[in-house]
């Protein structure tokens, strides 16, 4: 029974190391991401006759970018031009017509509409012609250059992947039980591959669902400290801290409950493990309500857990184990 007691203990003191270590910082994989990203395209069947930036090249907002042989829309872009001024003549000399008696109002009106159409021609070309150039939606850099000079597109065809740099995400897959206890604002720390250097960090925004597979959620967060050397790509592990439980002060890692002292005496439990206590007869201990190993009234033997010790019998000395005699008297 004693041996029995001693591996109890020693599992009991596995079950505390076990819940002790997850309890420190977690670990997981994180990636860096750019906050804006964007792939221009074409807008227009034409071929390129400027193109600014090379990659990695750093460009400002409103900068061209991209400019494409516009000609044709340029002279049909005047050519509207030339019939807004002709309708417009006509709608005159109509109109004078008309005070004069010498002409309908309907071809006073009919005039008037076409001087409208003809300025409707001009706006449509005007919005053709804007599509000739890219200009830079935002600051930052050029990841990819996927077309060269001179070269003809179509509507549609990729141009330049370009992102913003000026403050990198960091996105994390994380177990959906955090929740319990991550919440926007939260400080962590990221450690790069690349650089092999941590930056402090914290949770900008949670996930707006749970993926019921994997029991997980995505979250986004920023880097605080100096980005100057980072680049969008850059991945590394995430590593949590253990939350501070509200109760006692603890920490949890994965929503596992921290280790707490007892109220009876100061002693420690893992995940609701009772812990080892003295008992009031003899001084002993107990793990987990087991009754420990106390004297008898009889001789000063022992029992553990209400089995009877070994005791001399009032005939010969002799000893019985739980109830079980010796031989009655010797031959």
């Amino acid at each position: 029974m004693r041996t029995f007691l001693r591996l109890l203990i020693c599992a009991t003191g596995f079950s505390v190391f076990n819940t002790a270590y997850a309890a420190e910082a977690a670990e997981i994989r994180a990636q860096l991401n750019a906050q804006h990203s964007s792939i221009l395209s074409s807008e227009m069947a034409a071929k390129i006759v400027q193109l600014n930036v090379q990659e990695g090249e750093r460009f400002k907002q409103g900068d061209l970018l991209v400019a494409f042989n516009c000609a044709e829309q340029q002279a049909q872009l005047k050519k509207a031009q030339a019939v807004v001024q002709a309708a417009e003549k006509t709608y005159e000399v109509n109109s004078r017509l008309t005070k004069l008696n010498s002409m309908s109002p309907l071809e006073l009106e009919m005039a008037a509409a076409e001087v409208a159409k003809a300025k409707a021609d001009i706006a449509l070309m005007g919005a053709v012609l804007q599509k000739c150039a890219i200009a830079a939606p935002f600051s930052g850099r050029v990841a990819e250059r996927l077309v060269q000079r001179y070269q003809y597109v179509k509507a549609g065809d990729p141009i330049l992947d370009i992102l913003d740099d000026s403050q990198l995400e960091v996105t994390v897959l994380v177990p959906s039980s955090w929740l319990k206890w991550l919440k926007p604002g939260y400080e962590f720390k990221v450690f790069l591959e690349e650089t092999e250097r941590e930056y402090p960090a914290k949770v900008k925004m949670l996930g707006a669902r749970i993926d019921a597979v994997s029991q997980s959620i995505k979250i986004t967060g920023v880097i605080t400290g100096k980005t100057d050397d980072l680049l969008a790509g850059m991945s590394g592990r995430a590593i949590f801290p253990a939350a501070a439980t509200a109760k006692d002060g603890g920490s949890v890692a994965s929503g596992m409950e921290p280790m707490r002292p007892t109220a009876k005496d100061g002693g420690s439990v893992a995940s609701g493990m009772e812990p080892m206590r003295p008992t009031a007869k003899d001084g002993g201990s107990v793990a987990s309500g087991m009754e420990p190993m106390r004297p008898t009234a009889k001789d000063g033997g022992s029992v553990a857990s209400g089995m009877e010790p070994m005791r001399p019998t009032a005939k010969d000395g002799g000893s019985v184990a739980s109830g079980t005699g010796s031989a009655a008297k010797h031959d």
